[in-house]
């Protein structure tokens, strides 16, 4: 009876540290969720313009207003399509080198993009369609053509 007893406190004792464990990661969780949501976007390419085509002959003409981005593939199969008023980030990590990204919830997708305008080249990483089960991921590069360069300090 007394190992039963000593076995029951000693499994409520690691219950209580595994959910306190659980907790803290949460509310861990929370923290940087917060803190996320707290920090205010830049958009630091706005009146930016320019299309950028894929070694696969694909191409997008690209541009950001606002703090959004609109988009249409303007040669491939996907020509034609695209889309607007698009939140986007970004980050100016080097002279005339950025990394941004958007969310396009309707799909859903996630790109990052990272533009060299020194070498008018963009590198692409995306999870296309996450969460369906038609989810791909992308990681490609390109080539810039007729950019128009506003950048925001």
């Amino acid at each position: 009876m007394k190992k039963l007893i000593i076995a029951l406190v000693a499994f409520c004792i690691s219950s209580g540290l595994l959910l306190a464990q659980k907790n803290t990661s949460d509310n861990s969780l929370e923290n940087v969720r917060k803190t996320v949501n707290e920090k205010q976007p830049e958009h630091l390419l706005d009146g930016t313009s320019m299309n950028y085509y894929y070694q696969n002959g694909t191409g997008i003409h690209f541009e950001f207003y606002n703090g959004m981005i609109k988009y249409e593939w303007i040669a491939g199969p996907r020509k034609g399509h695209g889309n607007k008023d698009l939140k986007y980030a970004s980050r100016k990590v080097g002279d005339k080198m950025y990394l941004m990204s958007w969310l396009e919830e309707a799909h859903p997708d996630y790109v990052t993009l990272l533009f060299n305008f020194n070498n008018n080249v963009v590198y692409s990483s995306a999870i296309l369609r996450f969460g369906t089960k038609d989810q791909f991921t992308l990681f490609d590069g390109g080539i810039i053509e007729n950019l128009k360069l506003v950048e925001k300090q």
